[in-house]
């Protein structure tokens, strides 16, 4: 029979896993405390949420939020990043530590954008850009014809102008 309190994670875990854009779930046995709570940092300045929750409460929470295709990793120890903003952000944050976490954690799959990832594919979600860096790249595309534009442009009148200073001159 559910208690209240594990209906109150449950409620709160499906509403965090319907907003999120990405979840990674990860294996943390054999972390020390002191490690633990620098990638929890790392965690809260990159915005994204650390969680751990019992796989029972994870799994209703899941379908309840509509989730699919992550119950075959719910086995053992799961910790869950949670990010609402930039789907890569949590990769990112576990690859600055990936030399302090060489072979405690692993991550067991991600939910990224809707789809769900393995372990084998998330490595690659960590070269993906972000989405800031996305959008510098996306306005620099833009503005780059204008800029050539513009300096053909201005080009063009300056020769402009230089034809006429040297017409000016020879009828004088």
């Amino acid at each position: 029979m559910p208690t209240p309190q594990k209906e109150a994670v449950v409620a709160e875990m499906t509403k965090k896993f319907a907003d999120a854009k990405s979840i990674f779930m990860a294996d943390f046995t054999g972390i020390d405390v002191n490690l633990i709570n620098e990638v929890r940092k790392g965690f809260y300045d990159a915005d994204v949420e650390y969680r751990v929750v019992k796989n029972t409460l994870a799994l209703r929470s899941m379908k309840e939020a509509g989730i699919e295709g992550l119950e075959e990793y719910l086995t053992g120890v799961n910790a869950y990043a949670i990010s609402y903003d930039d789907p890569t952000q949590p990769i990112k944050v576990l690859e600055k530590f990936k030399k302090e976490l060489e072979g405690k954690l692993s991550v067991k799959a991600a939910l990224f954008e809707g789809e769900v990832v393995g372990s084998d594919r998330v490595a690659d979600l960590a070269k993906l850009p972000s989405k800031t860096e996305l959008l510098g790249q996306f306005v620099g595309m833009i503005n780059s014809p204008m800029t050539k534009l513009a300096g053909t442009l201005s080009g063009a009148m300056s020769q402009f102008v230089g034809v006429l200073k040297s017409l000016e001159e020879t009828k004088k």
